[in-house]
């Protein structure tokens, strides 16, 4: 990430800003920070489903927004998609980090998995600078097995494998 991602500095949106357990609140990151979520808790400016028309409008514009480990999560993600688009200033940057191979959890649902040209379509209005595989090999917690189970041989294991994207909106 710190090779990748330059945020633009300003006024910046966490979006799933919800501080679970183990985790850090990720709006310390940044100076002027703002955290939207569907559930109310630690971390949680606004609780705010941004799928929804007239979302964006409602919390402005925005330098930089993260949005990170959420669009699997959205029953209808062109439309995050577009309302983060509109909350994004011309010139503002955004990161955004997606599944493309691993395992089902809840957040109340787990929807979609994203290909990095599909991440490229749900943004038409980002120029993407970086877009990329990245796998975590180290922890075998984020290891998915796949549907090739063998009796003898036991499960296959997949790495975890998200796509990370950053860009800047034109």
């Amino acid at each position: 990430m710190r090779k990748f991602v330059r945020p633009k500095i300003g006024r910046t949106l966490i979006v799933g800003s919800r501080v679970y357990r183990g985790r850090e609140d990720r709006r310390q990151a940044y100076p002027d920070a703002i955290g939207v979520d569907m559930l109310a808790g630690r971390g949680v400016d606004h609780v705010l489903d941004l799928e929804e028309s007239g979302a964006a409008l409602t919390l402005g514009q925005f330098a930089h927004i993260e949005c990170w480990s959420v669009l699997e999560h959205s029953r209808r993600p062109w439309l995050l998609a577009a309302n983060l688009e509109a909350m994004l200033e011309t010139g503002g940057t955004i990161h955004v980090t997606v599944p493309f191979a691993w395992r089902v959890h809840n957040f109340p649902s787990d929807y979609w998995r994203f290909s990095k040209e599909g991440v490229r379509a749900l943004f038409p209005s980002i120029d993407w600078r970086h877009v990329m595989f990245a796998q975590d090999k180290l922890r075998d917690n984020n290891r998915t097995p796949t549907l090739n189970k063998d009796a003898e041989s036991g499960p296959s294991w997949i790495a975890r494998t998200e796509v990370l994207a950053f860009g800047v909106r034109t």
